[in-house]
């Protein structure tokens, strides 16, 4: 059996108050997400002829704004649920790992196969936070779009069967 919150976070601000707190918090995050990935569709839709140096910019900063979205989500319920968050330079996959696997306190929060999924939009991520823009091919950029939908649809699922856990809904 899970129990909820962790000890940690227990001793810390009390049962209900951190999973409420936390629920409404990853509830924002969710919807800040949602509002990159509708941002997304007129990408999803474009012809790979018709993309030029200013889709291709603009696609590289949504795909980069979502998974950096998730994140955000990912190390709210690391920091405030799981109470540890790794600190190595690797932490950005290790978080991905973590939230894929249950604890004493939780189920685990991603699927395999979404962590599969988002490792893909970690190291897009990765990728253009050091490369130019211009060297950016469509060709390259627009499977990942097409990804975003179900990566979307996935991510949402997952979190929300976390939030139920934590308002006391699945166990």
């Amino acid at each position: 059996m899970i129990r909820r919150p962790s000890p940690v976070i227990s001793s810390a601000a009390g049962n209900s108050f951190v999973s409420s707190d936390l629920a409404k918090k990853i509830r924002l995050g969710l919807e800040e997400l949602a509002t990159v990935r509708e941002q997304l569709t007129p990408l999803m839709c474009l012809p790979d002829t018709s993309a030029g140096v200013i889709e291709r910019a603009a696609a590289c900063a949504m795909l980069h704004s979502f998974y950096t979205e998730v994140e955000k989500i990912l190390r709210l319920i690391a920091r405030e649920w799981d109470g540890q968050m790794s600190s190595s330079e690797a932490w950005h996959r290790e978080l991905l790992n973590q939230m894929s696997v249950a604890t004493a306190t939780r189920p685990a929060v991603l699927s395999g196969a979404l962590v599969e999924a988002l490792g893909e939009f970690l190291a897009f991520r990765h990728l253009f936070r050091g490369a130019s823009i211009a060297l950016m091919r469509w060709e390259k950029i627009s499977p990942l779009i097409a990804k975003a939908g179900p990566t979307y649809d996935q991510t949402k699922a997952d979190i929300g069967t976390f939030l139920r856990f934590i308002e006391g809904g699945v166990e």
